[in-house]
């Protein structure tokens, strides 16, 4: 999220499920653990279910996600930060509801923040939704309940979970995300005298560990957890310096690993190398410490679909030579034109085409720069999306070409390959016919090419090509602004 950001919070707490309802859906009993709650009374933790999900916890293999039993995972869905707050999301759906209405329409991940700003000056100054530990070491118990209850439809309905377990609260001059609200801040009993000190002083990163094996013990036994997402945007909640925040990471990861009973991934929610304070993301991104790697994209530099396209692409490649998944954390513009949302289109298209994983942005229109709700006819499009990878096996993508201002994306396996194309700027919305795109760079032989309307996912025409390792040119059929293919073997019926 943009640091210029003037956000409210939501309009209150809803009350979690009951502890017995816990033990019956978790299919264990609570276990208290003291150790967890120095201040206050003692924590208790729904214990790691007794029916595993069958393919086990996600795992990154080169830049792409699998399950522990070698399934490819498609990582596509939302940052829906606060989806526990009814009144932020589409429609004010409870956040089972939600976390259901993403899974309909194609989405696999949700990341969500726990809050760290621990009062909500639009409501009494109470802690806001989100905020699980409103005073040193004690988390609040209804708040808990809340995730909990976020992690069952998330299991229901096969959506992961990025949990970011840092977020709002290092910012001198934003209520909504203030320093001096942070439970750690040493105006607040805490130990760390300014926003920087979090980062490096021994006491304070003392009590940063016991949230995160707070967390490991309540959420570990999950293979519904994705990954923990250790800070959120810390160049734009505070600036805080590279140099300060990748240790602190590197530390905090270290201790995950050693109470995360499942092994999840690690990741940081920083900005990018394209905003930093002191130093930038490279030694976190080549850090075996950081599982995969993250950033996010905002800015009137890429409102215009294919400034989007040129800079989603160019900054995957940029981040491409750690050998790591490419996690886009968040992206939006909340000023995208209605109902066609063609910048979140080509965005996670775009996305997909250069190796990354897109997670868009969502929340009521507060800033235009980067709020947009997830309405149907915005989420229709990773519906399509979804329906056109479900197929494909994990490919890596190919530099994209520009023929006749037609730019051509492509994705390549030995046996498969995917195309997308995305019309010239100065002709886009018309109708375009006679545009041709050359096969030679596929395995010579016979090949089917079958195009797909990418806004439907329904297929259009299918024809047939024989590959000789030289130019090899189709022709597409008419389209507007973009369209996908699928190319498989002649005779290769596992590909749909």
């Amino acid at each position: 999220m943009p640091p210029s950001r003037a956000h409210r919070t939501g309009a209150g707490r809803s009350r979690g499920v009951s502890a017995a309802l816990i033990v019956a859906l978790w299919g264990a009993a609570l276990v208290a653990n003291s150790a967890c709650a120095p201040r206050g009374g003692a924590a208790t933790f729904p214990a790691k279910g007794s029916q595993p999900a069958r393919h086990g916890v996600i795992r990154a293999h080169g830049h792409h996600f699998e399950f522990a039993d070698g399934t490819p995972f498609i990582a596509l869905g939302e940052n829906r930060i606060n989806v526990y707050d009814r009144t932020w999301n589409y429609a004010q759906l409870s956040a089972p509801d939600y976390v259901k209405y993403m899974a309909e329409n194609g989405m696999t991940v949700l990341r969500v923040f726990i809050v760290t700003d621990m009062e909500d000056e639009e409501h009494g100054g109470r802690p806001p939704p989100g905020c699980l530990e409103p005073r040193l070491g004690e988390f609040d118990e209804e708040v808990a309940q809340q995730f909990d209850a976020i992690f069952r439809a998330a299991e229901r309905h096969g959506v992961y979970v990025v949990l970011v377990a840092f977020a709002l609260g290092f910012s001198e001059d934003d209520p909504w995300k203030s320093w001096d609200d942070n439970p750690y801040a040493a105006v607040r009993g805490g130990p760390a005298k300014t926003r920087y000190d979090f980062f490096s002083n021994p006491e304070a990163k003392r009590w940063a560990a016991n949230r995160l094996r707070y967390l490991a013990r309540r959420y570990g036994g999950s293979t519904h957890l994705m990954a923990i997402d250790l800070l959120n945007e810390p160049e734009w909640d505070g600036a805080i310096p590279e140099v300060l925040w990748i240790p602190w990471a590197e530390e905090m990861a270290r201790i995950w690993r050693k109470a995360d009973p499942s092994g999840h991934l690690v990741t940081a929610g920083s900005v990018g190398l394209h905003w930093n304070i002191e130093g930038d993301e490279r030694a976190w991104y080549a850090s075996s410490e950081n599982d995969l790697v993250q950033w996010h994209l905002y800015g009137k530099e890429t409102y215009e679909v294919h400034a989007l396209s040129q800079e989603l692409n160019r900054r995957v490649r940029e981040t491409w030579q750690y050998g790591k998944p490419v996690l886009i954390g968040e992206f939006a513009w909340g000023g995208e034109p209605k109902p066609a949302y063609d910048h979140t289109h080509v965005g996670i298209w775009t996305a997909i085409f250069s190796g990354a994983w897109p997670l868009a942005h969502s929340a009521p229109p507060f800033n235009v720069d980067s709020d947009e709700l997830m309405t149907p006819e915005r989420a229709r499009h990773f519906r399509a999306l979804r329906r056109f990878l479900a197929s494909l096996p994990p490919m890596d993508p190919e530099p994209p070409v520009v023929r006749d201002g037609v730019t051509v994306y492509a994705l390549r396996g030995e046996e498969v390959a995917a195309l997308w194309l995305l019309a010239a700027e100065d002709r886009y919305g018309e109708q375009i016919a006679g545009v041709r795109v050359d096969l030679g760079n596929l395995r010579p032989g016979c090949w089917r090419i079958t195009w797909i309307d990418d806004l439907t996912g329904q297929p259009l025409t299918t024809a047939e090509a024989e590959v000789h390792g030289a130019q090899t040119l189709i022709d597409a059929p008419p389209f507007a602004r973009h369209l996908a293919a699928k190319l498989t073997r002649c005779g290769d019926t596992t590909v749909r």
